[in-house]
Order: C-alpha cells, then sequence, then structure tokens
C-alpha cells in the first residue's frame, strides 16, 4: 500500500484531498489529520507517508514549520510534501521551499492539477525508495562482501572474485596502465567484455589513487552502456595492493543511479515547466527574470515584460467543458511560440494568463510587438470539429523603469492588463503611475467598506413610489448608504459595483433587508403602512438560501409579508432561474411581492415571466430620458405597459424628473411612478415629514371585517 498522509486544519478540505488521493490507485490508503502534530504523533517507523500534502497556514504549527520536523526524522528526508496555500506571498513559498517543501499549490486548488501533481510525486517516491532501498541492500552486501573477502582473502582469490561477481554494482580492477585486470558480472552485463584501457577522465583519477594512496571522493559520471544507452553512475576508486605479487590496482566501483537522475530531472521538469502547455511556469519565469535583472542590472538593453489573458475563457470552459478549454490553450502556446520565435520567454503563469518577455529598441517597439500579440487572436482556433474565436487583452511594462524585481513587473503589467480589459478587450494598455494609484485607492476603498460592513456604518433613505390614479404613496424603495465616519454619505455608485466584486453585496444586502423590514414594521404600527422596496442582489442566489434570509428577516422584525417588496434585475433572474423560481414561489406565497427592476435592459427571456411570481414590472429610467427625443424608447415603453396588462401584472416607471414625462405615462395608462418630479431618496425622519406636511399622500385606510381602520 501507497500512503498519503493529508494534514489540514479544515475538515472540508481533508475531505476533498482525501476523496481526490483515493481516486490515485487501488493501492491507496490515505490517512487524514487535523493538526501536524497528531501527524507527527502518527508518523513513525511502522508509518511511513509516500507522499504528505499539509496546509500552510494551520494554528500552533504551518506547512513550513511541518516540513521542517518531517525531514528532520530518519525516514522523512525524500518524503514529497505539497504544501497548499491560499496565500500568493512570495514569502510563504520560499518558507515553504526553506524547509524543504516539494512542491506547493495555490488555494483553491484544481483537482486535475492536484491529481496530476500527487500521481508523480508518488511515483518519485517510488523511485526514490527502490534506490534507497537498492543502496541499503548493496551498502549491506557489500558489507558483507568486505567480511567474507577479508575471511577468505588468505585462502582463495578465485572464492573473493565469486563474491564480487554477485554484487549488483560495477566492480573493475585495472592495473597502472589501465587495463582491466578484472571486472564482475555486473561491469560486464552494463558494458560487455572490455580488455582494453578505460576512459582518459578513468585514466587520470586512477594515476591520482595511485600515487597518493588514497581513495578518491564518490563522483558521478555519465556513460554509454554496451547498447548505446546513456547512463548515470556513482563512482569511487580506492588503491588495491597484492601481498603475493607486490603490483598495485585500482578498484573502481560504480552504482547505477540513472533512475534517480530521472526522477530528479522529472521534478524539476514538474515545478518549473507547465504540464498542459510544456512552457516555462511561474517558478521558472521568476528565475529567468532575476537573473536577467542582475546581469543588466538597470542600464542593460531593454525589454518588454507583456502580460496576456484571454478575453471570454471561461465561456470556453463553462460551455464546452474543461477538456476543450486546456486543448484551446495548448492551441494558443503553440501560436505564441510560432509567432514570437525571438522571445526571451514565453511562460503560462496559470489558469488562462500568459506571460513574454521580448527584448525592444524602444517604447514604439513595444507598442508594435503588443499589437501584433493581439493580432495572433483575430484568426480562430481549430479545435477538431469545433471552429472557436478568442481575443486577448495584453498589459504592458518595460524595463528599464520602476520595476526593480519580478513582482513588481507583474504587478505593473497585471494593472496595465485589467485597464486593457475594462477598455473593452482584445487590446493592449501601457502601465502607468495613475493605474498603481487607482490601484492603492481602490485597495484603501475596499479595506475601508469590509470595516464598514461589519460595523454597521450604513443608513437607509427611502424614495416614495407612487399610484398614478390616486396620486397617494403606495411604497417606497429604501437605498443604502454608506455613513463613512467623518465623511458626507456615500451615495451607492462609488461602492456597490465594489461590494458585489468582493461579495460584500451579501452581508450589505441582509443588513439592509434587516433594516427596511424594521422600519416598515414601524412605520405601520405608527399609522404609516407603506409597502418597502429591497434590491436583491443576483449573488445572493447563487449560495445563499434567499427564502431563509427574507423570513429570518420578517420573524425578526414582525413585519406583515404584505408590507415587502423585493427587486431583482432580468440579469439575476436567467443566472438562476431554478434557485430563483423556488424560493420567490415560496416567498410570493407567504404575501412578499416580487417586482423585476430596470426591466428592458437585462438579457431574460420572456418566458420567466410566466414561471416566476412576479408582481411589478419597473421600466428602466434610460428609456423614461428619452421620452421626447427618441420614438424607440416610447415605443418600447409602451410594449412594456401592454405587456404588463396582458400579464396581470402592474408596471411601474422610475426616473420621472419632468412633469411632461409623467403626463405622457399617464396618458399611457401607467400605474405606478417613482422619480425626482415627486421626491428624492431620504431619511424615515424626512419621509414623515412630507407625509405629515400633506406634501405626500397616503392611501385612505380600508375598514376590516370588524369595522376597525
Amino acid at each position: 500500500m501507497r500512503l498519503v498522509a493529508i494534514v489540514d486544519d479544515r475538515s472540508t478540505n481533508r475531505t476533498i484531498f482525501a476523496r481526490l488521493a483515493m481516486t490515485l490507485g487501488t493501492d491507496i490508503q490515505v490517512e487524514v489529520f487535523a493538526t501536524p502534530l497528531e501527524a507527527l504523533d502518527w508518523f513513525g517507523d511502522d508509518n511511513i507517508p509516500d507522499l504528505i500534502i499539509t496546509d500552510y497556514k494551520m494554528p500552533l504549527m504551518d506547512g513550513a514549520a511541518l516540513t521542517a520536523r518531517v525531514r528532520a526524522m530518519d525516514w522523512g528526508h525524500d518524503v514529497p510534501v505539497i504544501v497548499v496555500t491560499a496565500y500568493e506571498d512570495r514569502d510563504y513559498r520560499l518558507n515553504a521551499l526553506d524547509a524543504g517543501a516539494t512542491d506547493f499549490l495555490l488555494s483553491p486548488v484544481d483537482h486535475t492539477e492536484f491529481l496530476t501533481r500527487a500521481r508523480n510525486l508518488l511515483q518519485l517516491s517510488w523511485h526514490r525508495r527502490r534506490a534507497r532501498v537498492r543502496a541499503v541492500e548493496l551498502q549491506q552486501e557489500l558489507e558483507s562482501s568486505r567480511q567474507e573477502r577479508a575471511e577468505i582473502l588468505r585462502g582463495s582469490r578465485d572464492r573473493l572474485l565469486q563474491v564480487i561477481d554477485t554484487v549488483p554494482a560495477m566492480v573493475s580492477a585495472t592495473d597502472a596502465n589501465g587495463n582491466y585486470i578484472f571486472a564482475n558480472r555486473f561491469h560486464a552485463r552494463v558494458l560487455g567484455a572490455r580488455q582494453g584501457p578505460g576512459s582518459a577522465a578513468s585514466l587520470v583519477r586512477d594515476r591520482q589513487v595511485l600515487e597518493t594512496g588514497l581513495p578518491t571522493p564518490r563522483y558521478e559520471e555519465t556513460i554509454a552502456d554496451r547498447y548505446g544507452m546513456e547512463r548515470v553512475l556513482l563512482t569511487s576508486k580506492i588503491p588495491l595492493h597484492d601481498d603475493s605479487t607486490g603490483l598495485r590496482y585500482v578498484l573502481t566501483t560504480s552504482l547505477d543511479i540513472t533512475d534517480r537522475k530521472k526522477a530528479e530531472w522529472e521534478l524539476h521538469h514538474l515545478a518549473y515547466y507547465d504540464q498542459l502547455t510544456g512552457l516555462p511556469s511561474r517558478s521558472k519565469l521568476e528565475v529567468e527574470i532575476q537573473t536577467m535583472l542582475g546581469q543588466r542590472k538597470g542600464d542593460g538593453p531593454p525589454f518588454a515584460f507583456l502580460l496576456l489573458d484571454l478575453d471570454r475563457f471561461k465561456g470556453v470552459n463553462d460551455t464546452q467543458g474543461h477538456t476543450v478549454g486546456d486543448l484551446l490553450l495548448r492551441k494558443v502556446s503553440v501560436r505564441l511560440r510560432t509567432a514570437l520565435p525571438h522571445a526571451a520567454i514565453i511562460s503560462r503563469l496559470g489558469g488562462d494568463e500568459f506571460a513574454i518577455v521580448h527584448d525592444i529598441v524602444d517604447a514604439d517597439a513595444a507598442a508594435e510587438l503588443a499589437e501584433r500579440i493581439v493580432g495572433i487572436f483575430a484568426r480562430p482556433f481549430v479545435l477538431g470539429q469545433r471552429t472557436m474565436n478568442v481575443g486577448a487583452s495584453v498589459g504592458v511594462t518595460l524595463f528599464p523603469g520602476d520595476d526593480t524585481n519580478f513582482e513588481t513587473l507583474l504587478k505593473h503589467a497585471d494593472l496595465a492588463m485589467y485597464k486593457a480589459k475594462n477598455e473593452g478587450r482584445c487590446r493592449y494598455a501601457f502601465f502607468d503611475a495613475a493605474m498603481e494609484q487607482a490601484f492603492f485607492a481602490a485597495t484603501e476603498l475596499e479595506q475601508a467598506l469590509r470595516s464598514a460592513v461589519g460595523k454597521e456604518e450604513f443608513v437607509l433613505h427611502y424614495q416614495p413610489e407612487i399610484d398614478l390614479r390616486s396620486g397617494t404613496v403606495v411604497g417606497v424603495e429604501a437605498l443604502i448608504r454608506w455613513a463613512r465616519p467623518g465623511d458626507e454619505l456615500i451615495y451607492p455608485g462609488r461602492f456597490l459595483p465594489l461590494a458585489e466584486e468582493t461579495g460584500l453585496i451579501v452581508p450589505m444586502t441582509v443588513w439592509t433587508l434587516r433594516e427596511a423590514c424594521r422600519q416598515a414594521a414601524l412605520w405601520k404600527r405608527d399609522g404609516m403602512p407603506l409597502r418597502v422596496a429591497v434590491n436583491l442582489s443576483g449573488v445572493l442566489f447563487r449560495e445563499n438560501d434567499v427564502y431563509q434570509l427574507v423570513v429570518d428577516a420578517i420573524m425578526e422584525t414582525g413585519l406583515d409579508p404584505a408590507f415587502l417588496e423585493l427587486e431583482l434585475t432580468e440579469t439575476a433572474l436567467i443566472e438562476n432561474p431554478e434557485a430563483a423560481s423556488r424560493q420567490l414561489t415560496s416567498l410570493q406565497q407567504m404575501g412578499v411581492s416580487i417586482t423585476i427592476d430596470d426591466f428592458g435592459t437585462g438579457y431574460a427571456s420572456l418566458i420567466y415571466l410566466t414561471r416566476l411570481p412576479i408582481r411589478r414590472l419597473k421600466i428602466d429610467s434610460a428609456f423614461i430620458q428619452e421620452i421626447d427625443s427618441s420614438s424607440g424608447s416610447r415605443t418600447i415603453i409602451k410594449a412594456i405597459l401592454a405587456l404588463g396588462e396582458n400579464l396581470g401584472i402592474k408596471v411601474i416607471a422610475e426616473g420621472i424628473e419632468r412633469e411632461d414625462q409623467l403626463r405622457w405615462l399617464e396618458d399611457q395608462n401607467c400605474q405606478e411612478a417613482q422619480g425626482f418630479y415627486f421626491g428624492r431618496p431620504v431619511s424615515p425622519a424626512r419621509l414623515r415629514a412630507a407625509i405629515e406636511s400633506g406634501s405626500l399622500v397616503l392611501p385612505t385606510p380600508v375598514p376590516d371585517a370588524t369595522g376597525s381602520a
């Protein structure tokens, strides 16, 4: 059995890695440990792992310390250790490698890459163990043979030769002229029956042994065997004196370490070359770049560092599968190598990112190079029976410049690449200092926003929604504001896109939902029964139970579900139609209303209007703003109103700012409206004041069955 040990303080990771490891073969035994100390206590002479997979960041002892402890054990100096980390900091990798880690992977781990590396390292472990066993056996046999030789040397030279003949190593004796006077059976099997002198290098070492009377240190040498195959030997030479004749000879012993050297080469290739494309990996790129920077020392010939990211590659993996995606990546690597034969380095960093280092004359030459690289992707890629178009966005930074090491080169090229993507993809952009300033500003904003989420530094403002037939306020939309300490209120346009990107939108939406329900329940108790609309991000449906989130908010605040409305965009619905339909239907059955926000600008199929429990459609404000200037916008608004009437779905127009817009919508029988014309989003206190002053009118209460209002 081959033993795989998994050390990780997270049970989810232990389960995933254990299941993956079990697929490596039928002879795999997996042992999992929650802490490094548990693993170290279990390890021993009877429990020697063939492969260790450990997380880097763990309590009490990290992956580097665990690796160092393993290396200090008698059996642990060559056991392969994979360190898994979610941190891309270079210091973590160096710490792990300095401690003796064999390889490392970034979390979340690609399952295919994990299995490939684990399988190769298990094979390497097997080769190492086999070589170690062979070496021990050989050492034991050599020791045995030496003892036997000491016993029989006085009596029989023939018996000594018979013993040496059984040793699984090349053993030979040569005279002062380099002629073989003896070669054992293993030597003859490898090199054939040689009678003449050995190689020139061997003769030099023979003379050194004879002149000094001292053995040589062990050294590696490469030879061709009797079949012309290359073999690597670990050789030593010692002086041999024949008491009977007084002659001196040289005894040469060589161990065949060809398999071990092959395994070491494979490990090196695994660490420094991408297994999918054969291109240099990020580790190899870093080594080469640091060497180039050291050689040029800021005043050498300039070069361009280009970071290339495929456009829409995720869609290829999602729709065509990872097999097609891998084939596409191999095709991309071939096309890059073919089109850029003079590139100093072409590397795959991982995923769909490639790096290119190319000597240039000046910045204009770098621009021409970047434009040529973008043009490489103008032709479609032929993948079997498929033809696929994939573009590329390229970020460029130059040396010499502010880039003094690999990390800054990579960071600057990465910032430039994202600028190219943001400007429309399939193009290139050069790094400039403003990008770094913008990056730091965005990073600072993200940190502040994370702190704000933890401290709940937000307030809600409410914008009225008007029934156009009665002129009364029938509801309000809850809109979040960031009450940043020492600053004015920050409007959502500045922080919601970042919240969506970082996932902070989830706790922010949960807070908004709870706060809006609390305020609506308070209004109702105070005689202001207003429907409150809360915007839900589509991100919530990916990993969260939206139904339970809403139910928890209603139960916590005591709000009547009839006074809660959830607004979702078309895109949110089409991304998760099954999950959305199931959860929204359950909420609608409770009495919660569902509205599609920004209707007419998304990508949803109209079939979802019949399958989902939609109560309202909210016409996007962009169409309202173009009522007087675009016949197309007027036509779309009329179509939405007609669609709502035919499906029995109310339609509300948002973004009304002028009276002429309102009158036109009234003429089209629009039912509800919202916009600055009626009122801007305000705090709960100001909304109450507007209602109490009569500028906003509540509908007349309808008596219940008992006659009370």
